[in-house]
């Protein structure tokens, strides 16, 4: 049998589970192991399963499946839930053979990060439903990544145009992660990535640099602005903003962030030294979270800009040490462990700039990163979703990752092969077609990229320069994009998926992204003849984000695609 993560060891024996229906003791065990019971078929006939906890402490565990019994062994009741989750898969196959597994994950540390901020902010169903999916795939750790989508009153002013999540909300998400044995960790801007506070009047003196007057939304928002560092007030605020946040979580964990300060660089005081304005800042927030007893995270990009400072720096700081890249520096990581800092390797699923997940490039990034986190003892591994530029991408096209991360953490040496493929289809896609045709919609994006179009309608229509290469557009780009859609299109308009959602979340990242090529030719000038209806595409799009999310920052987006039609007549 097959499984994802795939099992350390299994040995086959003869025979099958009689019956799929299970009975047990439903006063014998704690009630979230009987929760995740529910998920299998009870008959007070059926096969009798035994669950046998002997610690409190591990991940690991034995599973006998006989044909009149199952029987767990559990190192502790956390892994008796994921023993129950392989249980699960082991029962998707019509007969389930007799069999013994053991099993336990290569790291501690098994996350997801997600990215609620920049412009698609999930309903709470939604969230929810990701994570029962990491449940599944046994993850351990959730981030939200936020900036200023909480209710705050420090955000109170933008909350209602940018979307946002309340502390009843957090609170709930808190105990449901807590139900499937997944640490709700917070993880808030507190340094860098501070557009909306200081895009507001009575914020503006505390910005390193001089607010830009873009026309490009999404391109002014992703450039860091960072919180002045010697201005008391910033502190202040700060602190303000982690109290009211952190009050919804019981982690004992904090992600600070901290990245990207990049506004440092050209801090007015030309005197000053850089790393000494960025440690001594850090170090003031890590004091407000040292008195309510919270173990710090952050990440470490800037830090190894600057060596030198990290000594300063708490011994239970957690450096979340990432690198996105097909080939990742494997330099990085050494770093951090010549340091003999506790680090966690964070790779992405390469979702961000585009309408669905690029999955050769997240496949590389991953299995890179991972071995890289054995090589230098990490002790996880927190795989990143990001959404920079209006996040178009659904949580549907962000799956192959999250599985893939969730997978490579549990048991780094799991080949990526024809295997592990049918494995997710059925597990995952519930569809023996679903990694082919992701694939397609993937490799459609290495044709057209979605911040070169918005890039080349601000500069055509206000003259706003392009901030890097742009690409080019070619007849025979548009016409290969074209012919692919309508291909997709072909095969998976008149279907229908056991799990459909899928199906229909690629049809649309499929269109958007032909639009897109389009809408760029147009630009450029190329003859193009339209095979698509934006207008119509946008309504198919909006309906999809407001099933699965709030409003936040769809308006964004659909004020982009109208004005560039306009544009382009």
């Amino acid at each position: 049998m097959h499984f994802i993560p795939q099992v350390k060891k299994q040995e086959i024996r003869s025979g099958y589970l009689a019956s799929k229906e299970i009975q047990y003791d439903k006063s014998a065990y704690e009630h979230r192991i009987l929760k995740v019971l529910e998920t299998l078929p009870y008959n007070a006939k059926g096969t009798m399963l035994t669950i046998d906890v002997i610690g409190n402490d591990g991940e690991g565990y034995e599973l006998w499946i006989l044909e009149s019994e199952i029987h767990i062994k559990a190192d502790s009741i956390a892994g008796a839930f994921y023993a129950i989750q392989t249980l699960r898969q082991a029962f998707v196959n019509e007969k389930v053979p007799c069999v013994y597994i053991q099993d336990e994950p290569d790291f501690k540390y098994r996350g997801f990060y997600h990215d609620v901020t920049r412009g698609k902010v999930p309903k709470i169903e939604t969230i929810k439903k990701m994570i029962d999916e990491m449940a599944y795939y046994k993850m351990n750790s959730l981030q939200l990544y936020v900036e200023h989508t909480y209710e705050c009153k420090e955000y109170a002013k933008v909350n209602e145009r940018c979307g946002y999540l309340t502390a009843e909300e957090l609170q709930e998400l808190d105990i449901y992660c807590k139900e499937r044995f997944i640490d709700f960790v917070p993880s808030l801007s507190t340094f860098g990535h501070l557009y909306e506070l200081l895009e507001q009047e009575q914020y503006r003196h505390l910005r390193v640099n001089k607010a830009a007057d873009w026309k490009n939304f999404w391109a002014g928002r992703m450039c860091h602005h960072t919180i002045d560092p010697l201005q008391e007030e910033s502190i202040e605020i700060i602190k303000s903003l982690i109290d009211q946040f952190g009050a919804n979580f019981t982690s004992e964990y904090f992600n600070i962030c901290c990245d990207e300060t990049f506004d440092l660089k050209n801090y007015p005081n030309k005197s000053v030294d850089i790393g000494r304005l960025y440690i001594d800042f850090v170090k003031k927030i890590i004091g407000h979270l040292q008195t309510k007893d919270k173990k710090v995270m952050m990440w470490a990009d800037i830090l190894l800009q600057h060596p030198e400072i990290i000594e300063e720096l708490p011994k239970d700081v957690y450096l979340l040490n990432w690198e996105y890249s097909e080939l990742p520096e494997e330099e990085r990581i050494r770093k951090i462990a010549d340091l003999g800092r506790t680090q966690i390797v964070c790779p992405g699923i390469q979702t961000w700039n585009r309408f669905c997940e690029r999955i050769s490039s997240a496949e590389k990034n991953i299995s890179s990163m991972a071995e890289f986190g054995r090589k230098y003892n990490a002790i996880g591994m927190l795989n990143t979703n990001w959404g920079d530029w209006g996040h178009q991408n659904s949580i549907e096209l962000s799956m192959y990752g999250l599985v893939l991360g969730a997978a490579k953490s549990w048991n780094i040496d799991m080949q990526i092969d024809e295997i592990y493929y049918d494995t997710l289809n059925k597990l995952l896609y519930k569809d023996e077609r679903g990694v082919q045709m992701l694939r397609m919609v993937s490799d459609m994006q290495y044709k057209i990229h979605w911040t070169h179009l918005v890039m080349l309608y601000y500069e055509g229509r206000f003259g706003e320069p392009v901030s890097y290469h742009s690409g080019s557009m070619t007849e025979e780009i548009v016409r290969d994009v074209q012919t692919t859609w309508l291909d997709l299109k072909e095969k998976l308009e008149t279907v229908t998926w056991n799990e459909d959602e899928f199906r229909q979340e690629l049809l649309i990242a499929a269109e958007g992204t032909c639009i897109a090529a389009e809408l760029q030719a147009l630009i450029q000038k190329i003859p193009t003849e339209r095979v698509t209806d934006t207008e119509k595409w946008l309504a198919k799009f909006s309906d999809k984000w407001l099933q699965k999310n709030k409003a936040s920052e769809l308006h964004e987006l659909q004020k982009f695609f109208r004005n560039c039609e306009e544009f382009c007549k």
